[in-house]
Parts: structure tokens; sequence; C-alpha cells
């Protein structure tokens, strides 16, 4: 007898091996597996009755919330496929995301009511509220009128169970399948990364419209520990945690790990035995900080990708003597470097972009995966991200188109011509840099009035956090194209000799 290797599976397990522990808590809400797996099967024969079908794409749209929780689990039992995108967006950015994805529902939160029903209009598509009143079905509804009995549903674990949305080179989103069996195989390499962790469970500082939240909760949940969420990746909100839950393990990126790092309050330190994060490059002060705000925590770092899964990690003693390494390739991952550029290869692959047949061509080449990184190795095999190919910028944990940007930022006062790059920053890997021409006699604007100016137009994530003032921008001669390797390269050289 095949066993299959879906998402479901992985709540069904946990709910049999141990239905009373706490599957998941948010704020003052908990849940235990047992009421988690009896939710998200309500919720899928409710989404059944509403007409959602295996194949079928959903959309949520929303704050994190334990409900979102149950739709996901819900299309993963009936073989539909979950999309999630970011609350933030602005309307044009959401409804250029649902245009492309064509789902069969859009799923959102009450909050966004009036959004919801601008979307529904926009772009003729079916919507579904939650948490509260809204336009189109009521979700909440049927679910509360919905059976318990779990549906017969056949999914294999080759079907697509999710698509994350991330930003192309021009701004475009592009939809990055996953299938069942690359996130069944993504939950199970997590115990790599946290061997021992038991029942006081784990914290996620990752909202759920990036790939990475949902793999936190699905390695969680996998080894049946308990995934503790926060709605804010602010110190406050995590010391909160640390003091109710005393959870073992922690992930945060860099810039999270130096809020919580600076938190003046006395919290919870001595419960937590894996400090982990990830980017592919931070100051290894970092690790000595958190090993005296948490004296029993062993520290690790990781480096992946939406399209990868996890490709590297990298532990706390190699973390001291190969500094801004990503480390070695995770268990079933491969690693080379081939003309300069690091690709990949496993079985937590994603199957292609969706609906973008070229662009998957270009990215997925004889099976592995390009990343656009450039990369070296030492002699111990250890793996170090020098640098970019493609001009997407990564800061944090998001990826950033420059062409998006610019656009955006088109018509700023005082400003003749604009280019966007990403910088090195010890915190978030890199930070959006705008470089102005300014218009004469203009002065320098500001990143508040930036910000101001792309208000409502762009996520608050793409806005740029540094302005550079430079003569003129670098072109090619044939086709005027911005040389923005080169400018970077040069406001990079500038920056070093202004710090010297």
């Amino acid at each position: 007898m095949r066993f299959e290797h879906t998402v479901g599976k992985i709540l069904d397990l946990a709910a049999a091996a141990v239905p009373s522990r706490l599957s998941v808590s948010l704020g003052e809400e908990t849940r235990t597996f047992a009421q988690s797996h009896r939710d998200a099967t309500r919720m899928a024969n409710a989404l059944y009755a509403l007409g959602l079908r295996r194949g079928d794409r959903l959309m949520y749209w929303g704050p994190m919330s334990l409900r979102e929780i149950d739709v996901f689990f819900a299309t993963q039992k009936l073989g539909a496929v979950f999309v999630p995108f970011k609350d933030s967006l602005s309307q044009r950015e959401a409804a250029a995301q649902v245009h492309y994805i064509r789902p069969a529902m859009v799923v959102g939160d009450a909050t966004l009511a009036d959004r919801l029903s601008a979307i529904e209009k926009s772009e003729r598509v079916r919507v579904a509220t939650v948490n509260g009143r809204g336009p189109g079905l009521d979700l909440d509804g049927a679910f509360e009128r919905a059976s318990d009995r779990p549906l017969a549903i056949h999914v294999d674990d080759e079907d697509i169970h999710a698509i994350f949305l991330t930003s192309g080179s021009t701004g475009e989103p592009k939809g990055v399948m996953v299938s069942h069996r690359a996130s069944w195989h993504r939950s199970l390499a997590g115990a790599t990364r946290t061997p021992a962790c038991g029942g006081r469970g784990e914290v996620n500082m990752f909202p759920f419209f990036h790939w990475a939240g949902w793999n936190f909760l699905l390695v969680a949940w996998m080894h049946l520990r308990t995934i503790h969420l926060t709605t804010k990746a602010d110190a406050a909100s995590l010391a909160g945690i640390m003091d109710r839950w005393a959870p073992e393990s922690l992930y945060a990126i860099p810039a999270v790990w130096e809020r919580l790092l600076d938190h003046d309050g006395q919290f919870e330190t001595r419960s937590l035995r894996h400090a982990r994060t990830g980017t592919y490059r931070f100051e290894p002060t970092l690790i000595e900080r958190i090993k005296q705000k948490f004296p029993i925590a062993d520290c690790t770092s990781s480096w992946g990708a939406t399209e990868l899964g996890t490709g590297s990690t990298i532990g706390e003693g190699d973390l001291r003597a190969k500094p801004y390494s990503v480390g070695l390739p995770t268990p079933g991952t491969e690693l080379r470097i081939d003309d300069g550029e690091l690709i990949g290869r496993s079985n937590q692959m994603m199957t292609g972009y969706f609906d973008l047949p070229e662009v998957t061509a270009e990215t997925l080449v004889d099976g592995w995966y390009h990343t656009g990184d450039l990369a070296e190795t030492d002699e111990d095999g250890f793996v170090s991200i020098v640098g970019r190919r493609r001009e997407v910028i990564r800061s944090g944990a998001e990826t950033i188109a420059p062409a998006e940007v610019e656009e955006a930022l088109a018509g700023l006062p005082g400003i003749d011509d604009v280019s966007v790059i990403g910088l090195p920053d010890p915190v978030w890997g890199e930070v959006v840099c705008a470089a102005v021409v300014l218009r004469r006699g203009a002065d320098v604007p500001t990143v508040e009035a930036i910000r101001s100016h792309l208000s409502g137009r762009l996520a608050p994530h793409k806005c740029p956090r540094r302005v550079l003032p430079v003569e003129s921008l670098p072109r090619t001669p044939a086709t005027g194209q911005i040389q923005r390797s080169l400018l970077r390269s040069t406001l990079i050289s500038r920056m070093s000799v202004g710090a010297g």
C-alpha cells in the first residue's frame, strides 16, 4: 500500500498521535491538535458545499488568524490549491495578483471588506468572508453548518498544494508552485534544524503570505510540536510569547533578532534551546549577542528560497569559524556553482512557476534551480554567497523588483532620473536604495518623503530605506538600459571610501 506524502496527512497524523496537545497559539486563542483537525475537516465540508473542488485555486487575503489555518488545511483535504497574498498590498497590486492566478474563490478577512468588494467587482471573482461580516459568501456561517465527517477525496502527493507569490525582475507576480511531496520533504527536513525541540514548541515570526510561515507551522506539526504565532514580529510581542509559553525554539531574521536583543524589559530567556536565523549574510557578532541573552541556546543559520526550500544550514561552531558562510547543503539537497552562480536541486523543489513556462525554463535548467546568487565554496565545501546575478533585491525575507519601485517613483518632485538597487546591510541582508539624479537646485528627498509619495501605491516593504544622490545613471550605449550592477558596485565603493 502506497503511503502518500500529502500536506493534509501531517495534521491527520498529529491529531492521531497527540490529540490533546496544544497545536497552535495566537494571542489569547489556542487549539489542540484534535480541535485543529476537527475545524479543518468542517471547513473542507463548508468549502465543498460552496463548490470548491480538487485542482481549484483559492486565494486567501487577510491578517493572520486561526481561521486561515482552517481554510489552508481544508484546501489540502480537498486537493485544492492554496494561494495566500499579502494583506498590506495596494488595491492595484492585489488586483494584479488575482488577475494572474484566476482563482475559483477569494476568501478574505472581514477587516478587508472594502477591498474585497472592489476585487469582487473589478475581477469578477467569487468572494467569501471570514472572521465577521463582509461581501460575498458567509464562510463562517457555512462552517458552522458543516459536518465533521471527513470527505472521501483522493489527493495525490504530486498535486500542487500551494502557490506562493513572489516578484520577478519586472515586479509582475510569479507564482511558485509547490507540490504536496515537496512540502512534505521540506517539513521532514526541519528536524535537522531543531532535532530535540519538545512539547513547549517553537515560535514562528513569519506571516502566512510567505512560504516560510507555512513551512514553520508544518515543520512543527510534522514533529508533533506546538507552534506559537504572532501577528507582529516586534520585541514586545515576542517577549510576551517567551514569558507565557517558555518555547524551546525561535527562528527570526537578523532584523527581528536585533529588536528582541535591544528590548529593555525582562522576559524569559532560559527556556530557549534553539536560536535560529537566516539570510545570506549577517554580522558574526549577532551570534555572540544571542548567546549572551539566551545562554543555553544553540545557534544555527539557514539559507533557502521559495523555489528550492531550505538549501543549506550552518551550526554554531562553524558560524564562528566561517563567518558569512551559509553552510553546507541540507540533507537531500545538492548545491554546486555553475559559472559563478549557485544552483541547486532537491526533493523539495518547486514544480515551476504558474502559467509562466518560459520563465520556468530559464530558472529550472536540466533539473537545477538557478538561484541568481553568486557564490564561492571553501576547501571544506562551505558555501558563501557573495553577490547577485539577477537584479531582484532580497531584503529580510522579501523579494523586491527594482523596476516596479522605479516605475512607482516616476514623477517624484525634484528628480530627473532614478534607479533602485539593493545595498548590503548587516541586518536586512540588503536594503532598497533609490539612487536619484536631482533637478538643478533641488534637495535630496528624505526617505519619509519618498515613502509618502509611494503610500497606497506599493506595499511598505518595497519602499526605499536609503536615498543617495548621483550625477548620472550608468546606461548601456545601445539600449539605454540602466546598468544596475555597475551602479551598485560604484555606490558600495563610494560608501566604503566615506566610511574610511
